[in-house]
Parts: structure tokens; sequence; C-alpha cells
């Protein structure tokens, strides 16, 4: 029987008093898992524990059956992992990124080469393999972060707000990947504090409030509960006015604050059809980035708390 990509046993982080994750238990197969949480979740303290790059005060991880610990290199090359933090390295083009870190992971010169250009191809970026990081917008520098992830077509693969900053058409570009990487039978955990990206990808939900298991589970379950509310998207790019004008004209969003020249907020009650608008318009290259600030999230948690007391 094949093993769990996944387990966490009763894992729980302190840092000093401050509690970063406490008593959670996973068993993850394959396929497509969202995790979900507002800053200081304990998001990114999970993925940390699970790449070994800390470790718990309590409890366990395991990988594939395999008890996860600093400095065992078999594990790490089962594991791809797109940190939050942007990337650095900003002078070093795509390519020589790639394979850098290619070459730390064991590669040879042609295999690091090799693997670095599937990966970007893999993520569509192959053209912008010579372009250096410093001269890429955040959208792109993101996409690199994901391809980097892709490297080595590791079994499980990690990615920490990977969508943050894209534009509306690489968003679904890397929404459409990272669905592929599940159907192909592997494992990926992407973390975000926006609940629409994640329902964009799965339907496997992990909520963290305050280090601890909230729910875990089918999306759809609570999905009716909250498909009533408004939402909002946030854009940065050219020529939007006359963007605004049709979209209101179109009945597509219900309100929209200009933050400036370039930014507005659009208040919408069919997201789904406002993001399609988008996508459609965002082809034309005048969207530059694209955000959700979901008040879904908010609205769930305090479901779910509320039945929690």
């Amino acid at each position: 029987m094949m093993k769990p990509a996944l387990v966490c046993n009763n894992l729980s982080r302190w840092y000093g008093e401050v509690q970063g994750l406490a008593g959670l238990n996973l068993n993850l197969g394959s396929g497509v898992y969202g995790l979900l949480g507002p800053n200081g979740s304990g998001k990114s303290t999970l993925m940390r524990l699970i790449t070994g790059q800390i470790r718990p005060s309590r409890g366990s991880v395991e990988i594939f059956g395999e008890l996860m610990k600093p400095g065992n290199q078999k594990l790490f090359r089962k594991i791809g992992y797109a940190i939050g933090e942007d990337i650095h390295f900003e002078a070093e083009r795509a390519i020589d990124f790639l394979k850098l870190l290619a070459t730390l992971n064991g590669a040879s010169r042609n295999t690091a080469e090799k693997v670095a250009i599937e990966a970007l191809r893999f993520m569509g970026m192959e053209e912008k393999g010579h372009v250096r990081l410093n001269q890429m917008s955040k959208g792109m520098r993101q996409r690199v972060k994901v391809a980097q992830a892709f490297l080595f077509e590791p079994d499980l693969v990690l990615l920490d707000e990977p969508l943050n900053g894209m534009d509306p058409v690489n968003r679904i570009k890397t929404i459409e990947k990272v669905r592929e990487w599940g159907e192909r039978g592997k494992t990926v955990l992407l973390a975000s504090h926006v609940l629409h990206e994640v329902e964009s990808v799965t339907d496997k939900l992990i909520m963290l409030h305050h280090g601890r298991l909230l729910a875990e589970g089918k999306l759809k379950d609570i999905r009716d509960l909250i498909d009533s509310k408004p939402r909002r998207a946030t854009i940065q790019g050219e020529h939007l006015r006359d963007l605004i004008a049709d979209l209101i004209n179109k009945e597509i969003i219900i309100g929209f604050n200009q933050e400036s020249e370039k930014c507005y907020q659009l208040d919408t009650e069919n997201l789904d059809e406002l993001l399609k608008y988008l996508r459609e318009y965002g082809k034309k290259g005048y969207i530059q980035t694209l955000e959700t600030d979901d008040q879904d999230l908010e609205l769930v948690y305090d479901m779910l708390l509320s039945e929690s007391n």
C-alpha cells in the first residue's frame, strides 16, 4: 500500500512563549490541498516544519512514511518548495537562478541546465529565461519561484502564496499547472489567505487559526453560505478608466474605489464573472497585477469560530 504523502502527528512548534503551531494532525494523499489562514495562523511555520528547516517542539512530520528531520537529503529530493518571501539573487537571469538551485541539489552542469529549461517551459516562461530577476515584474518573479518548485518533478510540492501579484492571464495559467500536477498523482499543498484562490484550484480545504486546525474537508459544504456576500478585487495597470466604465455599464461591479491613477478596488456580487472579464481584458496587456481581497475567508472563520464556541 502506498504511504501517505504527508502525515503530521501532534505537530507543535513554539517560538519562546509564542505558539506557532499546536497539536496539528494531518494525513494527505495525492491531489491538491488548499491551506488557508490569515497572517499568523501558522501556514509558513507548517511549511518550514514539513521541509525540515526548523524542528518541531513536539510531534513529528512523515513524508511518504519517512520521518522528516533537518539534514535528511533523501527526503528533500522529493519536495518542491516555493517560499512566500520574494526571490533574491536580483542580478541573476532566471535560467541561471534555476541552474544554481539545481546544482546545489547535486545536479551536474548539463542536468542543471536541462531541468531549469524544463521548469521554465512547464510554467510557460521559456522565452523569459534570459531576463534578469530585477528586470521582472512581481508576477513574473512569482512564476519563477513556482518554476523552481517543480525543478526535479517532486512528489510533494509546497506553494506559499504563489499567486500574489500575478496578472489575470498568468494566474489562470499557474492554477492550471497546479491542477495538472495533482492530476498526475502528485501532492500539492497550496497556502493562501484568499479563499477564492484556493477554490479555483481545489475543494480540499485545511484551515488554520492561531496555529490550530480549525476545519478540514470539502469547501462545497460551506460555499452556499457565503455566495451572497460582496467580493473585492484590486487591479493595477494602464488605461483602466475605460475598463471601469465598461464594468459599470455591464453591471459586473456594484462599486469601485480609486486608490491611485493606476490602482482600483472593484466590488462585485459575482467574482467569477468579474475575473473572467478581467482575464479577457488582461490579454491586451493593460492589467499588471490582480489580487482578490477576499472577505469570504473572514466570514467563514467567523462562522466556524462561532460554531466552536
